[in-house]
Order: C-alpha cells, then structure tokens, then sequence
C-alpha cells in the first residue's frame, strides 16, 4: 500500500512539472504570433510611398490609382500682335498730341490679364507618377478708352478685345513629399487649343448721335493648335483623399493667323458695311510716325510707299497662377 502510494505521487509529480514546462510555451504562442502579425504592419516607408517586407524586397503602398484635380486662377498672354493691331486710333492721336496738335487722356489698355479654369483627370503610374488628361477654358480682354480734345472739340476712342480658347491638354504629373502633408508638385505636357477666337472692336464717337464703329470677328482655324505647358507647385494634403494646391504654369503657344475673318463697319445713320477677308496688320510711316493697325483684305494686298503688310501670330503664350483642390478615388 505505501509503495502503490509513493508511486501515484511520483506520476503526479511527473504530470505536473511537464504542465509547467509545456503551459507557457502554449501560452506564449498567442503572443508571439500577434506581435508577427504588428511587425509585418508595420512595414517603413520611404519617401516614394514604398514598403518594405521582412526580405527586403520592394512593394507598393496602398495609393489613390485616380484623382480629379480642379483648378482656376489668374492667366496672363503675350498678344503682341493683337496690341499692335488694335491700338491703331491711339496711337494716331498719340502723334497728333506730339506735334502740337490738341491733348488727351486715356490711353489703350493693352490685352494681357484675364482668368482660366478646368479639371484634369490623373491616372497614377506610381504614387509619384501619374499621367493626367483634362480640359479647360481661357479668356482673356481689355477694353480701352481715351478722350482727344481740339479747341472746343472732343472725341471719345475706344476699343476691345477678347481672345477665347478651350485647352485639352495632356500631361505627366508628378509629386514629392517634403514631409508631413506637404508636397512639392510639377506637370508637363502639351495641349490642343480648341475653339480658338479672337473679337474686337475699334470705335470713334464724336457726339451722342455721331459716331463710328468697327467690329472684328475671327475663329476660323485651319490645322491643329498645339502648345506646351510646365507647372511647379506646392499640394497640403488636407486628408487622405482630398488636397490643396497652389501652382505657377508657364505656356508657350503662339499660332498662326486665321483662315478668314470678318469685320463689320458701322456709322452713325449709315448702312453697316460686311467685309470678309484675310486679316493683316499695316505698318504706315505718317509724318515720321510708325502707326499700326488692323486692316482686312480680300486679296493679297500690294503695299504703296512707306507701308508694310505682315500677317498677325496669334500669341497665347504666358503665365497662369491657379489654385483648386485635387480628390482621390
């Protein structure tokens, strides 16, 4: 009996020390397989979006594929030869008042400002690396007024000018986190110019019931309107799915002269007047003065002396500073 006794102890004890040995082990399974699962969480990022595994091989973060990106803001053009053509008047009186004959104030306002907007939709190649396909919309005008005065006379000068286009432009786009939710932003790529039109108007007015009035008209365009553009800029990522954007865009897009433009000419108790043609800018030598402006003809005009004719670029070329906000999907 003491012997069958001794030997129940020694299988229990036996039984108890194994539990002890084996307990936490089993126990600390649990453990150790979580804090597996959060060390593979916790992949590390670099600074193109790139995570790396326990084997050190490379693999993409989990990124927006397609964003929207809208904008709108201030743009600026060149338009030399839209200036020179529509301030023919102003500089005539110019002249005049430098010679001694009479005064004026006002003066032409040259075409350069006005406002563009649009959207780009942007598929991403690699969280820094997308390409973009968008359109937008651009309009640029000025209008001018001087008065001349002659003794007791006086006549008011006036003149617009508009230049319209749809960009549809296409990009590659790319992003650079500076750390934080700031990142540094640039774009480049080319786009086509639709709908491409110029309107202005040169006018005269003596009195309430005496004046004169040129209108300008010209959108017909032959061949394709292509410009280039590049952006830098600066994107606050205000969450994970919606940005805001602030950015500088040049652009180089100076095209050539329209097909066929028409221009109406009216007058105080006078039939308007249509004349459709090839539009040229006439440079005049009046009095040792160089006066330019707009003139339409039919047929390939044959300069008299002291005159030239040359056919207007159409110079879009400029800056725009634009601001808008960028969604992710």
């Amino acid at each position: 009996m003491r012997s069958k006794t001794q030997l129940s102890a020694i299988i229990l004890s036996a039984l108890f020390m194994t539990w002890l040995l084996a307990g936490p082990a089993v126990a600390g399974d649990v453990p150790d397989k979580d804090a597996a699962k959060a060390k593979a969480a916790a992949k590390p990022l670099n600074f193109l979006g790139f995570q790396y595994d326990e084997k050190g091989a490379g693999t993409p973060a989990a990124f927006s594929k397609l964003s929207l990106k809208l904008y709108g803001g201030y743009s600026h053009v060149l338009a030399a030869d839209v200036n020179e053509g529509s301030d023919y008047w102003f500089e005539l009186i110019e002249a005049n008042v430098a010679e001694g004959f009479g005064t004026f104030t006002g003066g032409y306002k040259p075409l350069h400002g006005g406002y563009n907007f649009g959207a780009d939709l942007i598929y991403q190649l690699s969280p820094s690396v997308g390409i973009g396909l968008g359109v937008g919309y651009m309009r640029n005008s000025s209008d001018s007024l001087a008065t001349f005065s002659i003794e007791t006379d006086t006549v008011d000068i006036t003149a617009t000018g508009t230049l319209t286009a749809m960009p549809i432009r296409l990009g590659v786009f790319f992003s650079v986190p500076m750390g934080g939710k700031l990142s540094l932003t640039a774009n480049a790529g080319a786009a086509y110019y639709l709908g491409l039109k110029f309107d202005g108007t040169q006018g005269l007015e003596f009195a309430a019931d005496d004046w004169m009035r040129m209108t300008l008209e010209a959108n017909e365009r032959s061949g394709a309107d292509i410009g280039f553009h590049g952006a830098l800029g600066f994107e606050y990522k205000l969450s994970s799915k919606l940005g805001f954007f602030v950015e500088a865009v040049g652009r180089y897009a100076k095209f050539k002269n329209f097909e066929t433009v028409t221009g109406i000419s009216e007058s105080a108790g006078g039939i308007p007047d249509t004349t459709e043609g090839r539009l040229y800018i006439l440079t005049q030598q009046i009095e040792g003065y160089e006066i330019t402006g707009f003139t339409i003809e039919e047929t390939t005009p044959m300069p008299d002396p002291g005159e030239t004719y040359r056919e207007p670029k159409i110079d879009l070329s400029g800056f725009s500073l634009q601001t808008g906000i960028r969604i992710r999907f």
